[in-house]
């Protein structure tokens, strides 16, 4: 099994590395922490199978941006 690491920018999908045919979704994908998802491909085709590594940028928060209730939805005063 090959482990490809993913920059494509798509939706969804892929392209098999081996017969270039387009692949609609993986057939499994794992959670492997906040910056990182594997999925296994399986092209139907020529029955290659492969991994895909997509990692995600790190978002870093202060707590002054985070939003809370009161500022999403502010109270309304009724007189």
């Amino acid at each position: 099994m090959t482990t490809i690491l993913s920059n494509r920018r798509s939706k969804f999908g892929m392209t098999c590395v081996q017969c270039s045919n387009e692949l609609i979704a993986p057939e499994w994908s794992e959670y492997r922490n906040e910056r990182q998802v594997r999925h296994l491909w399986h092209c139907w085709e020529c029955d290659f199978r492969f991994e895909s590594l997509v990692s995600f940028p790190a978002v870093t928060r202060l707590m002054k941006d985070i939003k809370t209730g009161g500022d999403i939805f502010p109270s309304l005063l009724v007189a």
